[in-house]
């Protein structure tokens, strides 16, 4: 079938990443000839045998950085953390999230739609959403006071997530921790922007850090059901309570 053809009709209108996507496999697919009179069939010449495997898939991926991630992919795919928080990061930090400005881009909003929820008076892109707003943003002078670090906002999320998670430096667990810290972090920030524009609810400032708080925590727990948290250590530092503070 041609590209207008019923392979290509879809249930709902594509999100901008999806767009994208699809354009990529048009390009694939151009100068693929199926022959009616001929057998066809897929093969994986990442293995000997030419059959797909999940790990040769993931091992192709790690090794190669992608040129619009400045982050090791492998710092991204913590199992330890739930599946759709690391594929959110991972949209992120490619710019793939249905932002204000990408729906602009992709002709879903008018120029009039593209600020920010929070009523800044900004653009909504990655950047300010996450890292700048005067809203969202300072969400990260809590979190930090809460760690027990101090730092400057980076320019993007993938810098941000970068500096955040080493903390000046310290054992794995420590950086471990943070990671899962950062994580639940920008996963509240969002799903609280889209309580904002969907729902119409807002929260304070005190009361997103405190569902950060919680989030981590519960995430930690899923992987350390042994271990014996105190609420009241980890609400006022969670480092200090684990000594890697």
């Amino acid at each position: 079938m041609g590209v207008n053809g019923e392979a290509w009709k879809w249930r709902r209108r594509l999100f901008a990443w999806e767009e994208e996507k699809e354009g990529e496999l048009c390009l694939l697919l151009h100068n693929v000839s199926l022959q009616v009179d001929k057998d066809h069939s897929w093969t994986w010449n990442l293995e000997k045998s030419n059959s797909y495997l999940v790990q040769s898939a993931y091992n192709v991926q790690s090794a190669h950085q992608s040129v619009d991630t400045p982050v090791d992919v492998k710092m991204l795919w913590q199992k330890d953390i739930p599946l759709k928080a690391v594929v959110f990061v991972w949209r992120l930090f490619r710019n793939r999230l249905p932002t204000e400005d990408n729906l602009f881009r992709h002709g879903v909003l008018n120029n009039d739609s593209c600020l920010c929820v929070a009523g800044c008076g900004s653009l909504e892109d990655v950047n300010h959403l996450f890292l700048h707003c005067s809203f969202f943003g300072s969400v990260w002078n809590f979190i930090l006071r809460w760690v027990g670090l101090s730092s400057a906002a980076p320019f993007s999320p993938p810098d941000h997530f970068t500096q955040f998670r080493l903390g000046g430096g310290g054992p794995q667990m420590r950086q471990y921790l943070l990671t899962v810290i950062w994580f639940a972090t920008v996963w509240e920030l969002w799903k609280e922007r889209n309580n904002m524009i969907f729902k119409f609810k807002e929260c304070s400032i005190l009361r997103l850090v405190d569902k950060i708080k919680l989030l981590s925590l519960s995430w930690l727990r899923m992987k350390y059901v042994h271990l014996s948290f105190n609420y009241h250590g980890w609400w006022l530092n969670p480092l200090v309570m684990m000594d890697y503070g």
